[in-house]
């Protein structure tokens, strides 16, 4: 039993060294031609901002490139829906009549599913910067460095 223990704890403490590393926020940075590049904000500098994509492929963007910067929170709107379509679901297979069952799955989950996304919408955190110029990172680093993981 000790030993079960004892490596329930370690898994749980790998798992959240883990997570704490982990980018929470997805970037995506259209650049002067109007290509897009997503992925994970991992640093802002002076020249510009460092993204990694593909899970371990790190790109880094320089200032002159950059038009645009779209920066939202990563995993939140997702358990909202999830929770929203599950409320109604709970609620139709506690009911006793059957019409009522089928009413609040046909109708309810897809309600549910919706406000989970609106609200999930709302909290997500986003911020937006449009038209920038390579002497605007300087101003708008300290900004940027609350999204990143290398603060």
């Amino acid at each position: 039993m000790k030993l079960i223990f004892t490596f329930l704890i370690c898994i749980a403490l790998s798992y959240t060294v883990n997570a704490q590393q982990r980018a929470k926020y997805t970037v995506r940075v259209v650049d002067r031609s109007g290509n897009a590049t997503r992925g994970s904000f991992y640093a802002a500098a002076d020249d510009g901002v460092t993204i990694i994509r593909n899970r371990r492929d790190t790109v880094k963007l320089s200032a002159d490139s950059i038009s645009a910067l779209y920066i939202h929170r990563k995993g939140i709107a997702a358990p909202l829906a999830i929770a929203g379509g599950l409320t109604f679901f709970v609620l139709a297979a506690k009911s006793d009549k059957l019409v009522e069952s089928v009413v609040l799955i046909a109708a309810g989950v897809p309600v549910g599913v919706s406000g989970g996304l609106l609200i999930g919408g709302l909290f997500s955190n986003k911020k937006n910067y449009k038209g920038l110029q390579a002497k605007d990172f300087p101003l708008i680093k300290s900004n940027l460095k609350q999204y990143t993981v290398l603060k």
